[in-house]
């Protein structure tokens, strides 16, 4: 399912839920603004606007509601999307939370939620905390691709070839351009869920430390041993 398709689907289920209960419905939607993003304002914006159409007019699934989507840049970043958030809340200018969508603002609005009983919906926030720590996301849910189906995948893979030995291989900072610090956050989720299934781990804490173990454990004496994902 493509992000147009995802959010069309999100608006029209909160839509209907909130129709039963209050005669004005109003979307807080905190999103980047930079067009990088995967779900960038400009690209959430149409989607959503077609959504409401068919909802209202097409469908006709809520004809008797004011329907309001108010849009915040939250740049990704973890103080600009709480701020957003915030501002909607004493504004009164929101029933449900569409976003934010990136790892880092996510998280504080997530928890913050939980004080104002508003829900929040997203796509992303794809961290294996979200799922790990549930009593502080109670009302949060997400709808697309997380680390936690990441992991099961690979625990299953390793289990069905015997595979016991992992090197991960990975810069912090890589495809940021999805989400800031996404590949930490992917190797984060890999290693936790790799040892929960009991597997050995050891940390390299600087290069030569990598490049060392490119000797002794990826050399031609070990190859096809190890397992190697970058």
């Amino acid at each position: 399912m493509d992000t147009r398709n995802i959010l069309q689907f999100l608006l029209m289920q909160v839509l209907c839920a909130c129709a039963k209960q209050i005669r004005s419905i109003t979307i807080g939607t905190i999103v980047p603004e930079d067009n990088s993003r995967l779900f960038s304002i400009n690209r959430v914006e149409p989607a959503m606007a077609i959504a409401l159409e068919k909802v209202v007019g097409e469908l006709r699934i809520i004809t008797d509601r004011n329907i309001t989507i108010h849009f915040a840049d939250s740049k990704c970043n973890v103080a600009d999307g709480m701020n957003e958030a915030i501002n909607f809340f004493v504004k009164k200018e929101v029933d449900v939370f569409f976003g934010p969508c990136c790892d880092y603002a996510a998280a504080p609005v997530g928890r913050q939620i939980h004080y104002w009983n508003i829900a929040m919906v997203t796509p992303g926030a794809m961290a294996r905390d979200f799922v790990e720590k549930k009593h502080m996301f109670n009302l949060m849910t997400r709808v697309g691709p997380n680390m936690n189906s990441l992991i099961n995948f690979l625990t299953t893979l390793f289990k069905t070839y015997n595979w016991n030995k992992v090197n991960l291989l990975y810069d912090p900072e890589g495809q940021s351009r999805i989400v800031n610090r996404y590949c930490h956050i992917a190797a984060d989720g890999m290693h936790y869920g790799l040892t929960l299934q009991q597997q050995d781990y050891f940390k390299f804490d600087n290069i030569d430390m990598i490049l060392q173990s490119f000797i002794e454990n990826i050399g031609k004496e070990t190859a096809g041993m190890y397992k190697l994902f970058i």
